[in-house]
């Protein structure tokens, strides 16, 4: 059952070192839509707050002992992420990236695809990976809760794209099409780096996967598409 669900909720792109391909899964434009399948999964959401307010915190509510900081191009700017295992783990052969929709509910697209992957024993060789476009400052101090990390400051801010409404414009969500942050990074951009940051630190990797969910889900088919990371069977890192 939860694997179905995982079919349903989700347009996938994958990478076998560096090729992707994207399929469309479902493409719900509602948000209050995501936020009831999430419920119908399991997901963790709290009710306290009502289909179209942002549900991106800083520091992360739940998982900050598994909150990471990505460095980015763009100069003093981080991507924070959730990572299910430490950067480092050899035991890692495959990556999920999952990209959260229009309410920036990352945490529970996080909480999810983890539980998904344990139920199908795949959890010690994959990793799940979340990144968050937020709408607000945030510092990889407040992120990470201080961990150490030689590539970013702890006063380093993550790049944020502010909410404005009505919330479900094209204005609210120009991550979707890989828009500049209020920082000026761009979010095709961004998921670039995430991809070489996973290359670059789960050494025995074979496989990345990138899917999303509703607006994610079409960002993902965006970026599957003009990203420049992958060519002719090679990525930037590889």
């Amino acid at each position: 059952q939860e694997h179905a669900l995982l079919q349903d909720r989700f347009s996938l792109s994958s990478s076998s070192s560096s090729q992707r391909r994207a399929r469309s899964g479902a493409d719900a434009e509602s948000d209050a839509s995501g936020v009831a399948l999430l419920r119908a999964a399991g997901g963790d959401m709290d009710s306290g707050q009502a289909p179209g307010d942002s549900y991106f915190f800083c520091p992360p509510r739940n998982h900050q002992s598994q909150a990471y900081a990505v460095p980015l191009a763009s100069p003093d700017a981080f991507e924070p992420v959730l990572a299910s295992h430490p950067p480092g783990s050899e035991a890692v052969e495959q990556a999920i990236i999952v990209i959260h929709g229009a309410a920036r509910e990352a945490e529970n697209y996080f909480g999810d695809t983890v539980r998904i992957v344990a139920s199908h024993n795949k959890q010690e060789r994959t990793v799940v990976v979340t990144p968050s476009w937020g709408e607000k400052i945030c510092s990889a101090g407040d992120w990470t809760g201080g961990k150490p990390n030689h590539e970013v400051r702890d006063d380093t801010e993550a790049p944020y794209w502010t909410v404005k409404r009505p919330f479900l414009t094209t204005e609210a969500r120009s991550w979707m099409f890989g828009g500049g942050s209020d920082h000026s990074a761009r979010s095709f951009e961004i998921l670039d780096s995430v991809v070489e940051w996973i290359e670059v630190n789960y050494p025995r990797l074979r496989r990345v996967v990138v899917t999303g969910f509703s607006a994610g889900g079409q960002y993902v088919q965006r970026w599957a598409a003009l990203s420049p990371e992958g060519a002719n069977g090679v990525t930037r890192s590889r």
